[in-house]
C-alpha cells in the first residue's frame, strides 16, 4: 500500500478520474493506516463501480475493499439466521454462499454484481420489498474519534446512528462489514401481462406484491412481470421448462433485445424505425398467460450488467405515480417531436415555469429503452430515496445506450428537476444525479440530522467530496457538478 494508481473509470463510462492515491487494504490495521495518512486530505470507496454518480470521485485517495469479503452466518437464541458480509463481497456471492443453507437476504435488487457495500451505501432496492440497507442490523466502520481525531473501529448497532449508516454515501466512514437477517430460501411465481391503464396495474398489486412493470414508449401502455412468493415446483419436467425460460431470457432479453437497441440508436440512429419497434413489436415479445417458478435469485435478478448504459432513477410519493407515468410520456413526447401537448399538460407545466425549458429540447431526443417502474417501501433510514413517512414509492427507471449522450443528459436533466418540483420526486444517489445541492435538501427533511451525525464519525470532512458537500450544504453551490466538467473534458 498504496498500488500504483489506475484510473478509476465507473460502470457507464461518463466518472473518470485518477487519483493520487489508491488502496486495497487487506486488514482493519491496514484501512486505519489510511485513515491515519490522509487525516487532513479526502478519502472515498470504491466498490463495483455500477454507479453513475460523483460519489466516488476522490483526487487524493480511494480505497478499494475487494479483500473484505468475507461471510459469516450465525444464529441467535431465538432460532433466527443472521448474516455478516464483508463490504467488498458482491451480492451473487452471498447468494451463492446462503443457497446451500436454504437461506437468502432479505432483499435482492435487479443486478448481484454489486459490492454490497456499495448496494447500501445508495440505496440499492428490488420491487414490492424495502431497501436492501433497511434490514441492516449493525455495521462495523472505520471512522475518526470525535474527542481525539485518532481513527478507530466503530459498531454501530442503534438510531439514529444505524438509521444514517443504513444509506451513507460514503459519508460516516469506511464500512468495513454489515450484518442482516438471512430469511429462509423462497420461490417466486412470474407472468407476463399487458395493461393500458396504470391504475389497472397497481389495483393488481395486492395479489401480485413483488410485480414491477414498464411503460412502453411510443406505444404508451404497460407491460407488466406478476410476481408473488409460492410453493416450489419439484417435478423435473418443469424444472426443465423453467431452465429453459431463464435461458431463454438471456438469450432474448437480456442480450438480444439489448443488440436491437443498440442497432437502432447507434448504427441506423433510425427514429422512425426505434418508434416502429416499440410500437408494433416490444408490446408482445413477452409469453403470456404462462406462470413461471423459480427461486427467487432466477426470477427477481437480470444479467442487467452486460452492456454499458447510461441511467436515471427516480422516485415518486405512491400519490403522483399516475400524474408522474402521465408527465415522463409528455416528456419523452416532446422531445420526440412527434406530438403536441394537450391545452391541459401545457397550462400545468407554464403554471410550474417549466414550459418553455421543455420546448426548448423538443424534437432532440428519441428515447429507445422500456421505462422500469418499481414499487419500493418506505425505508427506516435517514435518507434514502424511499426514506419517510409518506407511504410506498415507485421508481421510474430510464436507461440510454445512446451514443452520444448529450441529448439524453438534457432530457434526463429537465425530467429530474421538473418531477422534483413537481412530485417531489428524488433521483437516486447512484445513478444520473443532475439536481442541485438546494432542491436536493428540499426534498430530504432529515438530511440535516444526517450531516450531524456523519460530522460526529468524521470531524474533518475528510470521507466528504464535491457531491456530497454539494449535497449536504457544506459549500456554495455551483452550477457545474463534477460529472459535468468530465463530460466537457470528452468523457462520453
Amino acid at each position: 500500500m498504496p498500488k500504483s494508481t489506475p484510473e478509476i473509470i465507473n460502470f457507464g463510462g461518463n466518472v473518470r478520474f485518477r487519483p493520487e492515491n489508491y488502496y486495497e487494504p487487506r486488514s482493519e490495521a491496514d484501512v486505519l493506516a489510511v485513515l491515519r495518512k490522509h487525516a487532513d486530505g479526502q478519502i472515498r470507496v470504491v466498490a463495483a463501480r455500477h454507479s453513475w454518480s460523483d460519489l466516488l470521485i476522490s483526487d487524493d485517495a480511494v480505497v478499494s475493499l475487494r479483500h473484505f469479503n468475507a461471510i459469516e452466518t450465525s444464529t441467535h437464541e431465538d432460532g433466527s439466521r443472521h448474516v455478516t458480509v464483508g463490504a467488498g463481497c458482491r451480492i451473487r456471492e452471498v447468494l451463492k454462499s446462503l443457497r446451500p443453507q436454504g437461506l437468502t437476504l432479505p432483499a435482492i435488487g435487479l443486478i448481484t454484481e454489486q459490492f454490497i457495500g456499495g448496494a447500501i451505501a445508495t440505496g440499492t432496492h428490488g420491487s414490492g420489498n424495502y431497501s436492501l440497507g433497511h434490514y441492516v442490523e449493525a455495521i462495523r466502520l472505520a471512522a475518526y474519534d470525535e474527542d481525539s481525531g485518532e481513527p478507530r473501529i466503530f459498531t454501530i448497532t442503534s438510531v439514529p446512528e444505524l438509521q444514517a449508516a443504513r444509506c451513507h454515501l460514503g459519508c460516516l466512514g469506511i464500512v468495513l462489514s454489515v450484518t442482516l437477517p438471512a430469511r429462509p430460501e423462497y420461490h417466486v411465481g412470474e407472468i407476463n401481462a399487458r395493461y393500458g391503464q396504470i391504475d389497472d396495474v397497481l389495483a393488481a398489486e395486492n395479489d401480485h406484491p413483488l410485480q414491477h412493470f414498464f411503460l412502453v414508449p411510443y406505444h404508451w401502455a404497460y407491460v407488466v412481470q406478476h410476481r408473488r412468493v409460492v410453493p416450489p415446483v419439484k417435478r423435473p419436467l418443469y424444472r426443465f421448462d423453467m431452465w429453459t425460460y431463464l435461458v431463454g431470457w438471456v438469450i432474448t432479453m437480456d442480450v438480444g433485445l439489448h443488440l436491437v437497441f443498440k442497432l437502432l440508436v447507434n448504427v441506423l440512429r433510425s427514429r422512425t424505425l426505434t418508434r416502429a419497434f416499440f410500437q408494433r413489436v416490444m408490446p408482445y415479445m413477452l409469453l403470456e398467460d404462462k406462470i413461471f417458478v423459480g427461486r427467487s435469485d432466477d426470477i427477481l435478478t437480470w444479467r442487467h450488467e452486460l452492456f454499458r448504459h447510461f441511467e436515471i432513477e427516480v422516485f415518486v410519493p405512491r400519490q403522483h405515480v399516475a400524474a408522474a407515468a402521465e408527465h415522463v410520456q409528455a416528456v419523452l413526447t416532446v422531445c420526440d417531436g412527434t406530438d403536441e401537448l394537450s391545452p391541459q399538460q401545457s397550462q400545468r407545466l407554464a403554471d410550474a415555469g417549466l414550459l418553455e425549458e421543455l420546448l426548448a429540447i423538443r424534437g432532440t431526443y428519441t428515447h429507445h429503452y422500456p421505462i422500469c417502474i418499481r414499487r419500493v417501501f418506505s425505508d427506516d433510514t435517514l435518507i434514502s430515496m424511499s426514506s419517510g413517512e409518506s407511504g410506498d414509492w415507485y421508481a421510474f427507471s430510464l436507461i440510454s445506450l445512446e451514443q452520444p449522450r448529450d441529448a439524453f443528459r438534457a432530457f434526463a436533466d429537465y425530467l429530474a428537476r421538473s418531477m422534483a418540483q413537481l412530485f417531489g420526486a428524488r433521483p437516486h444517489w447512484g445513478k444520473y444525479f443532475p439536481l442541485d445541492g438546494e432542491t436536493t435538501r428540499s426534498l430530504y427533511p432529515r438530511l440535516e440530522e444526517f450531516d450531524a451525525i456523519c460530522r460526529r464519525f468524521d470531524p474533518r470532512g475528510v470521507f466528504q467530496n464535491h457531491f456530497t458537500r454539494k449535497v449536504l450544504g457544506r459549500e456554495p453551490d455551483t452550477e457545474a457538478s463534477l460529472s459535468s466538467s468530465t463530460a466537457a473534458s470528452g468523457v462520453p
